[in-house]
């Protein structure tokens, strides 16, 4: 059972972080609206923010449980609970780090478009084909996209 849940957990996340790369890659970013760059931002600004909190508290939990194996009675429950928490604050690193530095990474790239937003007028050529009713067949043609 307890690898069922494992296994679904992780499957979970996973699914979870597949949608959000989708979302936060760099073909949708290019296509948002500046509102839609501010909502990403912001919510990548606020995992930036929860991951630093979730590792500091990782942190002070480790030294929480260094300072209870040191200073406590020396006995098997005292080790016990130093150990346990010890490995509770691991956890939280783990979790917290990984999640600093995906908004960092995502902060980072909502920057970068959104700082070559207003580059000033893009003009772009791509060829088409345009289907032609007389001939009934495509010609070929080119597109002029101006975009400022």
């Amino acid at each position: 059972m307890k690898i069922f849940t494992l296994l679904v957990s992780l499957l979970f996340l996973f699914t979870t972080s597949i949608f959000a790369q989708k979302t936060y890659s760099v073909t949708n970013l290019e296509q948002a609206s500046q509102e839609e760059l501010n909502i990403y931002l912001d919510k990548a600004l606020k995992l930036k923010k929860d991951g630093k909190t979730v590792t500091i508290v990782g942190g002070a939990t480790i030294g929480a449980g260094v300072l209870v194996g040191l200073v406590g009675p020396k006995n098997l429950g005292t080790v016990a609970v130093a150990g346990l928490v010890g490995i509770a604050g691991l956890g939280t690193m783990a979790v917290g780090i990984p999640m600093r530095i995906t908004g960092k990474k995502r902060v980072e790239r909502i920057n970068t478009i959104k700082n070559t937003a207003y580059d000033g007028i893009k003009i772009d050529l791509k060829p088409c084909a345009q289907y032609n009713l007389v001939t009934q067949d495509y010609q070929p043609c080119v597109t002029f996209r101006i975009s400022f």
